[in-house]
């Protein structure tokens, strides 16, 4: 995976966690994965314990990764478990989450802050009106910028163009949608996609898996 200005190479055993606030995508087209598996999870705050909220408080834009190979052993059993239909395991993957993210602290690899105040505008502009994906002289002209700077700007602070950023929300919104039995259909006008092909294709990049599949994994 690349993270603006270094790269993470993961093997078997290893565990990449992320802060809410880093946008992350992977290249599925790429020819040299091989036998590559990319398995996500994705744990709500309101999830989360008291105490546990407290240690990551100031992780949100923070990208850790240590490596415990009996844990994720024990982990992608638990997710095969989910996979194949079983309802007590999804209890069990978030009590195993929860200590999984008690390591993000001890193992930052590096934060990703946002700093300049153009781009802290464009990014609560876009939370507020991702859905109708705001075009790049849209959004340069709310912080009265030229769209070129403001391309380059953005990729340098947030690590994705504009546009990927975008795509970020609108899938995180069409995971909570899915999650609440909204139709696949539905989402993809909602959100502002062209037809579904373009919004599985999109999905199932950010995610590793088709929004399809998702579905199943959330009945």
């Amino acid at each position: 995976m690349d993270f603006k200005g270094f790269k993470l190479n993961l093997k078997p055993g290893d565990f990449l966690i992320l802060g809410p606030d880093v946008p992350h995508s992977f290249d599925f087209s790429a020819k040299d994965l091989g036998d590559c598996s990319y398995r996500t999870v994705f744990i709500k705050e309101e999830h989360l314990s008291v105490g546990l909220k407290a240690v990551l408080v100031n992780e949100s834009s923070a990208i850790s990764s240590f490596r415990d190979k009996a844990m994720w052993e024990n982990y992608l059993s638990i997710q095969k478990g989910i996979e194949a239909g079983s309802k007590s395991d999804i209890s069990v993957i978030i009590s195993v989450s929860e200590k999984l993210l008690t390591h993000m602290p001890d193992f930052v690899l590096s934060r990703m802050p946002v700093k300049s105040p153009h781009i802290v505008t464009v990014k609560e502009y876009i939370k507020e009106n991702f859905a109708s994906a705001p075009s790049i002289e849209e959004l340069a002209n709310i912080v009265h910028i030229s769209p070129f700077y403001l391309m380059r700007l953005f990729k340098e602070e947030v690590g994705l163009s504009p546009h990927a950023y975008i795509n970020q929300l609108r899938i995180n919104k069409a995971k909570e949608m899915i999650e609440k039995g909204t139709p696949l259909l539905q989402i993809t006008y909602e959100l502002g996609f062209t037809d579904q092909s373009h919004f599985s294709k999109t999905f199932l990049k950010i995610t590793g898996v088709n929004p399809a599949h998702y579905e199943l994994l959330h009945l």
